[in-house]
């Protein structure tokens, strides 16, 4: 659609406003809101600022040389020049806050104000704590001899990044409250400050980059967390349009926030003066970059997102419009469309005839849910697709009867998986209402068991992006479990917690009388796609450097004693059954053994492929979700696993160094602390303040944060009242890692090496305590080498240790790929997780 000035207009809405009327305008009064823009402009702040992290931290060097370079470069310019950069850039930084905070003040921009000093003082703690942990060592060593003798008002290196980053992070947050030009003129200002701070070498480039990414990222996060003004056209702005394109208004009513949807438009209720009651959607920026976000999740999720293109306001509400007409001629009863016509401000809105009633939850019937679904089969027949079919856009038309509303994702000669998409959307979305049995039933009574057949193959979540998928969420989310009497334990059953897309796909099956539909294809990334792509680069650039000694290995194994190697192989199975017993003891309620023992084995093949144990860790968070554990207990479960399993490797490893005699063995920590840990606290502070003083963080505290913690609290209650659970839980601790030390002794006795088991035990914890560190998958090959260093430190031949740890590695890292894998793919396939 292009965008034009001649509207389409029903003869009989035609007419003029009576001489000198003016029409009756009742709004809400405004209140502030989360807004998208926001959001992009986190995520793109974030983005950048990772990016200069990454080059500050894993290219020290290059990064120091490069930064070298512009500053010898700078260097060239006279020093009077050089000054005079100096000086502009200070008399900026200093009158550009103080009169873009008086102008707030002068216009009582109260909450203005209220955004502008937290994110000020939030983004200055960030990039306080940025410059001091990862862009001080990225620096040129010469960059303090630079500025000696150098200034302006004052010393050059002020203003410092910290400082452009406070100035930064209030810009943004002004920003809502600014008309365009003001505030693209103080953004410039914030960036030419910047640029020329760079220019005269007061500014080192990162620092300079790393302050602008801290300040969109702080301002962002303190108007997501406290919101900020709608990016929608005024009121009386909607009135002139309606009046502009020939509806002679007499009223005009903002529709009840219960009926507003995010990134719908404002839905408005007209009356004109010959009484007829029209629906007004208002259709603004807020919604365009609402739409952005959808269609990003969309293309990053499936193989084919079939999504429009960028569209304006007007060729959105254009789009509509023309949807709703082919709608209408299908058969199908849907809203009947007025006009398309632009607002000021690249806003745009939709106009069509009646004012319908959204339908309540309790009041669906089984004819109100049959007539829509005879609705969507015209649809359907035609090819049409609404893409958005969901309760919430089915109303009640004045003679009592469902239409179907909101066309703006609709699609034209929609292929195969888009129309099934709408009948997966639109089932889920009614089974959470009235239960699956109900709900299929109306579909089957509306569209025939041929049509509803193919809905089978798209009765999966992937099928649901946006708000339906987070409504099947939260069906499937258990209810908190009751506690029982007597103190008696909930026995958990794996793959226990509601699914409501499998119970569709039962019902449907069973009232089509189809068989079994293999599900459709949609996602652009599947499981075995990334795992083979990470598998790839950890073969390309862990594995392959240690093949180098595989003929040492092979020379020793020539040798070996293959008895002591046979009792290696066990080690695998026994350690999987100490973390089952781990995670046993680490659960109020009875998990089974044997489907806790699988989930460990493919935990154990997601850990070679993820650095920190989070494969791991994930899937027996979402193994317990599935069991019917809420998500606090669950994580909760999972913490205590990680904190049981740390405090376990200590004590190991405090028993097998004191055993030793290893006290002191050479290595010294340097930890200054200090330098640590006024950031972190700073940001913890900051942070602290941020969801203790605004409502949106309060909220945030009661509705997410206290609920978390009561759950995990009563996590931790109940395993501690419990003797059972906590023997459990240490006998799966400590003998972790006390059967990979036997097994590095098995191999080493059997390869040729001689040394006492403490020893032994020594080097394998000095050596899995380095690793931990490494962010590698498994430690792969700090370990190794950690391992060879130590045994070798303790008198074993290079040769017997280099051989014992590579079969050692073998028989009990190696072997867990393909036996975690097959464990991997069973769980799944039974619904464990």
């Amino acid at each position: 659609m292009t965008d034009h000035q001649g509207p389409v207009l029903s003869s009989d809405l035609a007419g003029t406003s009576e001489s000198g009327a003016q029409p009756d305008i009742d709004v809400a009064a405004p209140h502030d809101l989360r807004r998208a823009a926001d959001l992009l402009r986190l995520l793109v702040s974030l983005a950048a600022l990772g990016v200069t992290v990454l080059l500050a931290v894993a290219t020290r060097d290059f990064a120091r040389k490069a930064q070298q370079g512009l500053l010898s470069a700078a260097t060239a310019l006279s020093p009077g020049l050089r000054d005079g950069l100096v000086g502009t850039v200070q008399v900026i930084a200093i009158l550009a806050p103080v009169a873009a905070l008086v102008v707030l003040v002068v216009q009582r921009r109260v909450d203005a104000v209220l955004r502008v000093l937290p994110a000020a003082a939030l983004g200055a703690a960030i990039a306080w704590t940025l410059t001091r942990l990862a862009l001080s060592d990225s620096r040129p060593e010469l960059w303090p001899e630079v500025l000696v003798g150098r200034g302006g008002l004052v010393h050059a290196g002020w203003p410092s990044a910290v400082y452009l980053a406070a100035c930064a992070s209030a810009v943004i947050a002004a920003g809502p409250w600014l008309l365009r030009p003001w505030r693209r003129a103080l953004w410039a200002l914030a960036v030419s400050c910047a640029a020329l701070g760079v220019l005269a070498a007061s500014l080192v480039p990162l620092d300079a980059v790393g302050a602008l990414a801290v300040g969109g990222t702080a301002g962002s996060a303190v108007l997501l967390m406290a919101g900020g003004p709608a990016d929608r056209p005024p009121p009386r702005a909607v009135a002139d349009a309606l009046v502009a394109c020939g509806i002679p208004l007499a009223a005009l009513r903002e529709a009840p926030a219960q009926r507003q949807l995010r990134g719908e438009g404002m839905l408005y209720g007209a009356e004109t003066t010959e009484g007829a009651r029209l629906t007004v959607r208002v259709l603004a920026a807020e919604d365009r970059n609402r739409d952005l976000f959808f269609r990003l999740a969309r293309r990053l999720l499936l193989r084919h997102p079939a999504d429009p293109g960028e569209q304006t306001a007007l060729g959105a509400a254009e789009h509509e419009l023309l949807m709703l007409v082919f709608a209408g001629r299908t058969g199908a009863r849907v809203a009947e469309p007025v006009i398309a016509y632009p607002v000021t401000g690249s806003s745009a809105l939709l106009v069509t005839v009646g004012q319908d009633v959204p339908i309540p939850d309790e009041e669906w019937t089984d004819a109100l849910l049959g007539a829509a679904w005879t609705s969507v089969a015209r649809l359907q027949e035609h090819r049409l697709a609404h893409r958005a079919l969901r309760p919430e856009h089915i109303v009640l038309a004045p003679d009592g009867k469902p239409r179907l509303t909101a066309f703006a994702r609709a699609q034209l000669n929609a292929p195969p998986e888009v129309l099934g998409a709408d009948l997966a959307e639109l089932l889920a979305t009614t089974a959470v209402r009235v239960g699956p049995s109900r709900a299929t039933a109306c579909a089957l009574a509306g569209l025939g068991p041929t049509v509803l057949a193919t809905a089978l193959p798209y009765l999966q979540p992937l099928a649901l992006v946006g708000p339906a998928r987070r409504e099947v969420a939260r069906y499937d989310r258990p209810a908190p479990a009751r506690p029982r009497r007597g103190g008696r334990r909930r026995t958990l059953r794996p793959g226990g917690r509601p699914n409501l897309m499998h119970d569709l796909a039962e019902e449907v099956r069973t009232a089509c009388d189809a068989p079994a539909a293999k599900p459709a294809q949609l996602a652009r990334f599947t499981w075995k796609s990334v795992l083979g792509l990470l598998g790839a680069f950890l073969v390309l650039h862990l594995v392959l450097p240690q093949l180098a000694n595989a003929p040492a290995a092979l020379d020793a194994l020539r040798d070996a004693e293959w008895w002591w190697l046979l009792a290696v192989v066990p080690v695998t199975f026994v350690s999987q059954a100490f973390s089952t017993c781990l995670q046993l003891g680490s659960v109020p309620g009875r998990l089974p053994f044997w489907p806790t023992y699988q989930v460990q084995f493919g935990s154990s093949f997601l850990n070679r492929i993820t650095p920190g144990n989070v494969g791991g860790m994930a899937l027996n968070l979402r193994y317990l979700q599935k069991t019917g554990i809420e998500t606090g207990a669950a994580t909760a479960s999972i913490g205590v696993q990680s904190l049981a399993g740390a405090v376990s490797n200590a004590v190991v490893a405090a028993v097998f160094f004191a055993a030793a005699g290893q006290h002191h063995g050479g290595v010294h920590l340097d930890l200054p602390a200090g330098k640590y840990a006024l950031p972190v606290i700073a940001l913890v502070l900051a942070a602290g303040g941020l969801l203790g003083l605004t409502p949106p963080g309060r909220r945030f505290l009661r509705e997410k944060v206290w609920p978390f913690l009561r759950a995990a609290g009563t996590t931790l209650t109940g395993i501690a009242s419990d003797p059972a659970k906590i023997a459990i839980g240490v006998v799966g601790a400590l003998g972790l890692p006390l059967v990979q030390v036997v097994g590095l002794a098995l191999s080493l006795h059997a390869l040729g090496g001689d040394l006492p088991f403490v020893q032994v035990g020594a080097a394998y914890m000095a050596a899995r305590l380095l690793a931990n560190a490494a962010p590698v998958p498994g430690g792969l090959g700090a370990l190794e080498a950690g391992l060879i260093a130590a045994l070798t430190a303790f008198g074993v031949p290079a040769g017997p240790a280099t051989s014992a740890v590579l079969v050692y590695r073998l028989l009990t890292f190696w072997l867990n790929v393909p036996l975690g894998g097959l464990a991997l793919g069973f769980v799944r396939r039974r619904g464990y997780v």
